[in-house]
């Protein structure tokens, strides 16, 4: 186990957290850092507010529209978009952070921490748990209307909260802390805490997790479409084309943290590093608005914009397999 420690000199600080080497910045009074403070922290703060104004227009539409609430796939998105707004609202901290260029390594910053932490693991077991619902609702259509009931979505979410509050008490009743650390630009898991390593391991093990499901599952329904002679209704293909795309990400985020050669020595390359979470928490409502014409056109109208919103323009059964075999009678 790694202890933390801090070395303080004229000149820099060398902090080590769980899973990166010692990394050595400038002190935080220096001209250096702040050289580079402003623009991070501004660019953070536009990123953070667009992004997590954009969350709550898409739930709204999710949580109102009479059609879309009914559908668990819709249901899942909403407990992802919520977990990833949560997420968002504490990156925004970091401004905060960053330009207060001082060491916070108290109660309340644990609580911060902690709430970040239970909503990333949250938000991975739901992003899996979406995924087997497309695979379910189009390779096992036949058993969708069951495993997805209203009781049994009622029991998965419970399971979720119940899964956010033992991250949550892991993370606040000190056995372990995920802090945002300065000048590293980034939250990561204090060595000091024996539960901090296997919390960063298990967080890492479901993002892996997350992403072979994602392969498996979507190779598994376009195996049984082609296989199959199957064709998808237009409301089921927008769906699965939306969830493809945010999977895609997912992959992209995963192999980058992993493989791609960022410099984790600079500060610059910890940040791009966190960039990418914070892209990770904003792709989905991008991508409901790019790809989903009813969820656009909603959302449109929910700013005053006038668009048609047709009942036809996406609407997927909940309980009804939308899954066709070619030359069968519509």
């Amino acid at each position: 186990m790694n202890e933390s420690k801090s070395v303080i000199t004229n000149d820099e600080l060398q902090l080590d957290f769980v899973g990166v080497d010692p990394i050595v910045f400038p002190v935080y009074s220096s001209d250096e850092y702040w050289g580079r403070e402003v623009p991070y922290a501004v660019f953070i703060l536009i990123f953070c507010v667009f992004f997590i104004i954009l969350q709550i227009l898409v739930m709204r539409v999710m949580i109102t529209d009479k059609d879309l609430k009914k559908l668990p796939a819709f249901q899942i998105m909403f407990m992802i978009s919520l977990f990833d707004t949560i997420q968002l609202f504490v990156h925004l901290t970091a401004v905060y952070y960053i330009l207060n260029s001082k060491p916070h390594f108290g109660t309340v910053d644990y609580l911060i921490g902690a709430v970040l932490n239970a909503s990333w693991v949250s938000m991975l077991i739901l992003s899996i748990f979406l995924n087997i619902n497309r695979l379910i609702s189009i390779v096992f259509h036949f058993k969708s209307s069951r495993i997805f009931s209203p009781v049994t979505m009622k029991i998965y979410f419970s399971l979720i909260l119940v899964i956010w509050c033992i991250v949550f008490f892991l993370n606040a009743s000190g056995y372990s802390h995920m802090v945002y650390l300065l000048p590293a630009y980034t939250w990561h898991y204090a060595a000091a805490n024996p539960l901090s390593a296997t919390l960063r391991t298990v967080s890492a093990d479901i993002s892996l997790v997350d992403v072979l499901f994602s392969l498996f599952a979507h190779l598994s329904i376009f195996t049984y479409i082609y296989f199959k002679a199957a064709l998808l209704s237009k409301k089921e293909l927008i769906l699965t084309i939306q969830v493809v795309c945010v999977s895609m990400f997912h992959i992209i985020g995963y192999l980058t943290w992993e493989y791609f050669p960022i410099p984790w020595e600079l500060p610059i390359g910890v940040f791009i590093g966190h960039v990418v979470w914070m892209v990770w928490n904003a792709i989905n409502p991008m991508l409901y608005v790019l790809i989903n014409p009813r969820i656009r056109n909603l959302v449109l109208a929910s700013i005053g914009k006038q668009t048609e919103v047709s009942g036809r323009t996406l609407f997927v059964a909940s309980h009804v397999s939308t899954v066709r075999q070619s030359g069968s009678k519509l």
